[in-house]
């Protein structure tokens, strides 16, 4: 049994299995290979790599169109005088029996040819220009392979940062998150790696569906607009479904397993024990940060401490009597002095600040 996991570029470029994946020629190869990417992110950029070769020299047309291409050229030959001077020259030859089957077999061989020939040419010329109208202008067209390279964003805690991505498709980082993603989208699918939180909005390509890969979870998009948090010290990853259709498949999971959202639904993971569910979301709880809202719902000291730390890069520490103590509240763009301040007021509480360590008491 083969090894992927030892699979360089040249192994995966000349791989039948993985060429009728890529070309979508069996189904059993598709869901084998998407499995197989799902469950080994580290082989992204490998994976990527051998598409770049693959798209770059893969010249195609389909065969229906081929077939009219050469029907069209052997028609056109037809129109021409050729027969007619070869039977010319067959009227005065001596021994007109023989030359007329001689000469009948030299013109179908010569029309053979001369329809070939033309045909490679139409198939040479005219699935570059296929592929040049298949494809949207990020990816490539080019006959020379397309140097990709893995780029890797990450927000520091108490920032955010928008990205557009060479789609054109747009991504708001959350403090503490890091993007992956290529240089250039090639092949049938759109590949990209987060860690932490996101607000994506997906430019609409229906050929090449927009794949996002957690630690635990795969997100498949067409065009939408959706928040994605999924930190990897949370006991949670959550997709909340702004515009458009999402799909969650979750790493290693079971057909029945794969849940479809619509607006307004979130896709909670619970990573204790992979279990999905659907429910609905306060927009601003869920996407208020990108407007610098906070939103605390029955929040514990863990969970404010948990959000100063993402919002402010400050460290909450709690050195009061009172450590079982519950907060709500909803604020906009507020400072985290003021904030602490709410709090301690709210409990009866003080606190001193030091550098971006803020202490309870």
């Amino acid at each position: 049994m083969k090894d992927y996991l030892l699979y360089h570029v040249v192994d995966f470029i000349t791989d039948e299995s993985y060429l009728r994946y890529y070309f979508k020629e069996n189904e059993e190869d598709i869901n084998f290979w998407t499995e197989w990417i799902k469950l080994h992110p580290e082989k992204l950029d490998i994976i990527i790599s051998a598409n770049n070769y693959i798209d770059a020299f893969s010249v195609r047309i389909p065969e229906s169109e081929f077939q009219k291409e050469q029907q069209r050229f052997a028609q056109a030959l037809n129109d021409l005088s050729l027969d007619n001077d070869l039977c010319r020259d067959n009227a005065n030859n001596e021994e007109p029996g023989i030359t007329i089957i001689e000469n009948s077999y030299k013109a179908r061989k010569l029309r053979r040819r001369i329809t070939g020939a033309l045909a490679l040419t139409f198939l040479a010329v005219g699935s570059i220009v296929y592929v040049a109208l298949q494809k949207a202008n990020y990816f490539s067209v080019s006959l020379e392979p397309v140097k990709v390279t893995m780029i890797e964003k990450y927000v520091p805690k108490g920032q955010r940062e928008k990205i557009t991505l060479p789609d054109g498709s747009e991504v708001e980082l959350n403090g503490d998150s890091k993007l992956a993603y290529p240089s250039k989208f090639t092949g049938s699918s759109r590949e990209l790696q987060l860690t932490g939180e996101a607000f994506f909005n997906v430019k609409q390509d229906s050929r090449h569906p927009f794949h996002i890969t957690t630690q635990n979870l795969t997100i498949t998009v067409l065009g939408t607009s959706f928040n994605l948090q999924c930190y990897p010290n949370k006991g949670l990853a959550k997709v909340a479904l702004v515009t458009g259709r999402v799909g969650l498949n979750k790493i290693n999971h079971q057909p029945d397993e794969t849940i479809e959202l619509a607006p307004s639904e979130m896709g909670v993971l619970k990573i204790s024990d992979l279990s999905l569910r659907k429910t609905k979301f306060d927009i601003n709880e869920e996407i208020g940060w990108r407007q610098g809202i906070v939103v605390f719902k029955n929040a514990d000291f863990n969970e404010i401490a948990d959000r100063f730390d993402k919002i402010y890069n400050i460290r909450l520490v709690n050195l009061s009597h009172k450590t079982a103590f519950r907060f709500n509240g909803s604020f906009t763009k507020i400072s985290p002095e003021e904030l602490v301040k709410i709090i301690c007021l709210s409990k009866q509480l003080s606190f001193t600040t030091n550098g971006n360590v803020i202490t309870i008491h």
